[in-house]
């Protein structure tokens, strides 16, 4: 459990970036960023929500690691 969070938030945390970086070309008409945009165009206009879960589950799996290694 403890690495599947890790995994969806190094997951969220690229999406993130993809999404920023797909808003900042989208105006100069570049096609893959276009259409990463119309795709999803709620995430490519507020890409910091995933940027936030992506620390709030990156946080998560620390407290996770802790606590397991007190337990141990």
């Amino acid at each position: 459990m403890k690495n599947f969070v890790l995994f969806v938030a190094i997951v969220c945390g690229g999406a993130s970036f993809l999404f920023y970086t797909a808003a900042r070309e989208a105006p100069d008409g570049s096609n893959w960023a276009s259409q990463v945009c119309k795709a999803a165009s709620s995430l490519c206009h507020s890409p910091q929500l995933l940027a936030f879960t992506a620390a709030g589950l990156g946080a998560l799996w620390l407290v996770v690691m802790f606590v397991s290694a007190i337990r141990d």
